[in-house]
């Protein structure tokens, strides 16, 4: 029977320096349900929590927010939202402009994450300018 391979693991010190929040910070988005270790949570005191690559990804774009400034309270209410999406919060693209949290659900629809998924229709002017101008050369 073949060895399943453990998944890559990072510690909070290896985590807190590669998304550069302190030490502190993780323990409190821990605690308060933000963003989690998800292969091994803290048990007690001494306990070492475990990251994977994916709770990177996320505290990444948590940091990133947050220099917006983006209020906390605002980032909490937008992961839960997107966490409630059938996809994993790494194959979004995360937009804000320091008053909300927008997603693409696809090329064409941005998601306003905190008016519960309002979404907006992207159009491109130039792609309707070559449909039409398509349309009325082939129609003549």
């Amino acid at each position: 029977m073949p060895r399943r391979k453990k998944p890559i693991s990072f510690r909070t010190s290896e985590v807190s320096h590669v998304v550069g929040a302190t030490y502190s910070q993780l323990v409190y988005w821990d605690k308060t349900g933000l963003v989690s270790p998800s292969l091994r949570a803290a048990s007690g005191r001494g306990s070492r929590r475990l990251y994977s690559v994916e709770d990177i990804f996320e505290l990444k774009i948590l940091m990133k927010l947050l220099d917006s400034s983006l209020p906390l309270q605002r980032i909490r209410s937008s992961f839960r939202f997107i966490r409630g999406q059938s996809k994993a919060l790494a194959s979004f693209v995360v937009l804000t402009d320091g008053k909300t949290v927008y997603f693409y659900e696809d090329y064409d629809v941005l998601v306003d994450t905190l008016k519960q998924g309002q979404t907006v229709l992207r159009i491109t002017v130039q792609d309707l300018i070559a449909e039409v101008q398509a349309r009325l050369t082939n129609g003549q």
